[in-house]
Order: C-alpha cells, then structure tokens, then sequence
C-alpha cells in the first residue's frame, strides 16, 4: 500500500468516526431541537446538517461523478424551499451519502487523486483535483 493510500485510509477512518458522531447526536433530535440556532445569524441544527449532505452529495455526483441520479438529487436538500427533514432524514442522508464518498475512497489510487476536473461557480469555470474535491468535502 503506498503512503498515499495509507494516509487516505487514516483520514477515512477519522471521518467514519466523526460520521457516527454526528448521526448519533442528530438521530434523537425534535424537530424544534433541529431548528435551534446558537445566535440569530448562524445556521440552525438542521440547516448544518443539510449543508453536510448537500455537499457531500453536490461535489461527489456533480464533479466526480460518483452515485446515481437519486444520490445526486440529495444535493438539493439545502436549497430554498425545500422540504424540513426529520432527524431520521438527516441520519439517512449522511448515510446514504457517507457510503458512496466511503465506496469511492476506497476505489481511489494515488493517481486517481491527481485527475482534475472542470467545475463552475458563478460562471467562471476553473480545474479541481479529485484530491482537492476530498480535502474540500
């Protein structure tokens, strides 16, 4: 195994971690509990939890093209409108999206972690590397 791979898998471990951490706390969450806030202008409860899974689903199925369009549709969970999710939403949401970033880590080499990819915000387009996109996530 080279060190690249060990250092991925390291990593990987720490984020399951922080992954059972984070469905562990959520997981018995009301839905007035996930609508808390530490002050006015932060994100509530929920609404990091959304972030977490939106993200995760948004660069992993947009950028690198990992999952199916069901996986990728996750990606919108955060968007304005969208539907309030339940606690047990949001544990299956970073479950759904954890397996898939999981299942992808543990197919990338070295050198798949050096192949870039084209992404746009704010329609300017610049390259990102598959290793980038990981540390990003």
């Amino acid at each position: 195994m080279s060190d690249t791979n060990i250092t991925l898998s390291i990593m990987t471990e720490g984020w399951h971690t922080y992954q059972d951490k984070l469905s562990e706390a959520l997981a018995p969450l009301t839905n007035e509990q996930l609508a808390l806030r530490a002050a006015p202008n932060l994100r509530s409860i929920e609404e990091l939890a959304l972030h977490i899974i939106a993200v995760r689903a948004g660069w992993y199925h947009y950028c690198l093209g990992e999952g199916d369009d069901a996986f990728g549709a996750i990606a919108q969970w955060q968007e304005p409108g969208s539907p309030t999710r339940s606690a047990s939403e949001l544990v299956h949401g970073l479950s759904v999206t954890w397996q898939v970033m999981q299942d992808a880590l543990a197919r990338f080499s070295p050198e798949d972690l050096q192949a870039t990819f084209e992404d746009e915000d704010n329609g300017e387009k610049y390259m990102v590397t598959r290793g980038w996109v990981i540390w990003h996530v």
